[in-house]
């Protein structure tokens, strides 16, 4: 019986320490991301069609956000309403 028992201290000590190994590494290599492309994001109808040029509604409004201005970009699902909200966004 006390094998089993330190064997499950032991793995349990090796879970903890790679889960704080693991929580490190992820808050050192974590990636900021533009606020603004949630936002357009929700705006856009989520049809992930393609229709835009893009591979989907998150890689378009990614688009619209690095882009300087909103000439050429179109969402044929969402129409001009959905542009126009995404042009309220962005200024």
């Amino acid at each position: 019986m006390s094998t089993i028992l330190i064997a499950v201290i032991a793995l349990g000590l090796t879970a903890l320490v790679l889960a704080a190994v693991l929580f490190v590494v992820s808050k050192k290599f974590a990636v900021e991301e533009d606020p603004r492309v949630g936002q357009v994001a929700e705006v856009l109808p989520q049809a992930n069609c393609g229709g835009c040029g893009y591979a989907g509604c998150r890689a378009f409004a990614e688009g619209c956000v690095k882009a300087d201005s909103l000439d050429g970009l179109l969402c044929p699902v969402g129409g001009a309403p959905t542009m126009t909200k995404v042009g309220e966004i962005l200024g």
